[in-house]
């Protein structure tokens, strides 16, 4: 088969012990690739594709080939590689994946000359330790390392990158030097019981991971992040203040911070999500701020009852309010509270809110924003929301019904919900916050 291109073979295959032979291949895509190395007589030199996962490979072959052609090599999950062949002629090489090859030590200092890599990913290459650094390679957007436990510096191969995790490893800062040059750096996850402080970060981060660090505060160098608008701190065990966020912040996750005490918001825009679920050492002024706080999704932190802003409450799922004439406008918007009892996570199964007025008439039907149901006590979950469907003709709209009922389930844990409260916003309010969160959505409407 000479004129044979393209070869995919998806399952684990014997092939005979004098196989020395493949034909000129483009595209190589062998699954569970039973040897340790490829055909000697294999001349790879057309090919622009190599993915060869789950393989035994502990080399791909031997010296230095001219591969112009070659775009992609994917060897994940190829526990026994043990080397990368010298790619300095492989200069359009524009992705390089070696997930979790857990016998590689090094990558070669050949990889400078590959100008037009976009991706590097050597995600949970557990004994990798060496990387060539002072390269700045070109077009490199996106570097993967987490899970190299035995990386201690910080990678210094380009300035250009967009996106670099750096979750499990051994780091223990960002020196100040790398951080300076990382201008184009949008989404850094940096999650370590290694890190024990943050004294430098690049400036126009828009997404910081620290989950599972040791660090005790949020630092004043997050603090005056302009441009950051997620940040997760989940699991930090030792984190026990959070003294400001940046006003650019739409989304919190801190869950399971167990020593979490003080949480101050420094600004009043609208946030998307705050959650602080597992956190029971919140002070009653974190746990006030977080409660009024302005969302677009929703807030979930530890408590046992309704708070006091929540003029309508009812034990279980189901709550009826009476409207005096003139309550409602056609942009009329609630917030509700729900005490959920502890219960496991239940996958990706929303709660639901059904409102129907007097008689039973719909009047609307939404799911809740997803979030992990998984609590170890009693929790608060609370949401902000159209009263009337928006930019919707299904149902009638009916602004002078004298009644109102919620009700709110779970396909799984209905019955883990035991109070609920409501508070329908009055028009004051009603104005402020749809502006805001107006305001909000068009900003920020991809995050939806």
């Amino acid at each position: 088969m000479r004129n044979l291109r393209f070869l995919t073979i998806y399952r684990s295959l014997q092939i005979p012990e004098d196989l020395d032979y493949l034909p000129l291949l483009r595209l190589l895509h062998w699954k569970h690739y039973p040897r340790k190395s490829l055909p000697l007589r294999f001349q790879p030199e057309r090919l622009v594709k190599l993915r060869m996962r789950h393989s035994n490979l502990e080399k791909l072959w031997g010296g230095i080939q001219s591969l112009p052609n070659l775009k992609i090599i994917d060897l994940k999950l190829s526990h026994e590689l043990k080397e990368i062949p010298n790619l300095s002629k492989s200069t359009n090489l524009e992705e390089l994946t070696l997930w979790k090859c857990t016998s590689l030590v090094e990558l070669p200092s050949s990889i400078k000359n590959l100008q037009k890599l976009k991706i590097l990913n050597v995600d949970y290459c557990s004994m990798l330790q060496v990387i060539p650094t002072n390269i700045n390679l070109a077009s490199l957007e996106r570097l993967d390392m987490g899970g190299c436990s035995r990386l201690t510096t910080f990678p210094d191969i380009s300035s250009n990158i967009e996106f670099l995790n750096l979750g499990d490893t051994d780091i223990e800062d960002v020196p100040p030097s790398v951080a300076g040059c990382l201008s184009r750096l949008d989404h850094l996850n940096i999650c370590s019981r290694s890190l024990k402080r943050l004294t430098h970060v690049p400036l126009f981060i828009t997404k910081l991971v620290l989950e599972n660090s040791d660090i005790e505060t949020i630092p004043d160098c997050v603090i005056g992040l302009t441009r950051l608008e997620w940040l997760s701190v989940e699991r930090c065990k030792k984190l026990e203040s959070i003294p400001g966020l940046p006003p650019s912040l739409r989304l919190l996750e801190a869950d399971d911070c167990v020593s979490l005490e003080r949480v101050c918001f420094s600004f009043h825009n609208p946030t998307k999500r705050l959650s602080f679920r597992n956190c029971f050492k919140l002070d009653e002024e974190a746990r006030r701020g977080i409660i009024q706080k302005s969302i677009y999704d929703y807030v979930c932190l530890p408590g046992k009852k309704i708070p006091a802003e929540f003029t309508h409450k009812a034990t279980g799922r189901s709550i009826t309010i009476p409207l005096a004439p003139g309550t409602l406008s056609a942009s009329s918007r609630f917030k509700a509270c729900l005490v959920i009892f502890p219960v496991n996570d239940y996958g990706y199964e929303g709660i639901s809110c059904s409102i129907r007025s007097k008689g039973g008439v719909k009047v609307q039907s939404c799911k809740l924003p997803y979030h992990d149901l998984s609590f170890r006590s009693k929790h608060l979950f609370i949401v902000h929301g159209d009263l009337f469907p928006q930019r919707n003709n299904c149902y009638e709209l009916d602004v002078t019904m004298s009644e109102i009922t919620f009700e709110f389930n779970h396909k799984y844990i209905g019955d883990k919900i035991i109070e609920c409260g409501v508070q329908i916003m009055t028009e004051e309010a009603e104005d402020s916050s749809s502006r805001k969160l107006d305001n909000y959505e068009t900003e920020f409407g991809e995050w939806c």
